[in-house]
């Protein structure tokens, strides 16, 4: 036989819906239901002698078991070995150490300068008047 039980199952399904839509305008919902139910079962037959008759009296069968036979031989083949090599750096890594590290060595010229921001300044020593002006300037923007 060919295929699995899944393609009754789904062509069912969609048959026992479809019906059920058609159905429901016309008739009340138990009516509608039988229907569905009915037809579900008599599709679910169908796909299955349709199933039964390519994998028995055509040979179907033998050509699909014969294909996953091939592709279930190929399947076991990938994967089961890993062929991986990390290229020898010895020599490179030898000669940068003998250099005195690479680039570090030779940009000597731009040393490390870290960042100056500018000092904030804070005034302490303030006048009231100064301070309700500041207020006033602010809440009138």
């Amino acid at each position: 036989m060919i295929g699995s039980i899944r393609w009754n199952l789904v062509l069912g399904l969609i048959t026992f819906i479809c019906t059920g839509l058609f159905s429901f305008s016309s008739n009340i919902w138990t009516t509608t239901l039988l229907n569905s139910v009915y037809s579900f079962v008599l599709v679910f037959a169908l796909v299955f002698l349709v199933r039964w008759f390519l994998g028995t009296v055509i040979g179907l069968n033998k050509v699909l078991a014969e294909e996953t036979e091939l592709s279930q031989a190929e399947e076991a083949i990938k994967g089961t070995a890993l062929d991986v090599v990390t290229p020898d750096e010895g020599d490179s890594i030898n000669q940068l150490l003998k250099d005195g590290l690479g680039p570090q060595a030779k940009s000597n010229d731009d040393s490390f300068a870290p960042l100056a921001p500018p000092k904030l300044k804070s005034k302490t020593d303030l006048e009231p008047d100064d301070l309700a002006k500041a207020l006033r300037q602010m809440s009138e923007e």
